[in-house]
């Protein structure tokens, strides 16, 4: 029987290979305990899982023992080298939670730069406004 799905694949994979807790995480100079298997590849197939696109492998050999760190920097993307958008991860670092600390940063000035249009959009008096009519007082 040929594993089809997201769980049909870790059941699968606890079936023939055991569990991966406690095995040494296979990322290049890791080392340290696994928490479960990672997909060490590109995934093969996506599927909706609450309400973001989950990826995964049918085939059992692109799988590895993976610490939690590294699994999560596999499942948000890019390889061991760099994230998604190009950053590298050795210059950038991760945070606790896998994601890149450049992207952060970079969604951060954006996010930053959007409030501040915004405030400033919304500092002068438009014409025809209550707030204009007034002279300026509210």
């Amino acid at each position: 029987m040929t594993a089809r799905t997201y769980g049909s694949v870790h059941e699968a994979l606890r079936r023939e290979r055991g569990s991966a807790v406690g095995k040494p995480c296979a990322a290049p100079g890791c080392g340290r305990p696994a928490n479960g298997w990672g997909l060490t590849t590109r995934p093969t197939s996506f599927s909706a899982k609450a309400g973001s696109a989950l990826g995964y492998s049918t085939d059992l050999d692109a799988y590895a023992p993976l610490c939690a760190s590294h699994n999560a920097q596999r499942d948000h993307g890019g390889d061991w080298h760099s994230c998604p958008r190009g950053h590298v991860r050795l210059v950038w670092g991760t945070t606790n939670g896998g994601h890149c600390r450049g992207c952060r940063r970079e969604w951060s000035r954006e996010y930053n730069a959007r409030q501040k249009s915004r405030r400033l959009a919304g500092s002068t008096p438009t014409p025809g406004t209550i707030t204009e009519q007034n002279g300026g007082q509210s």
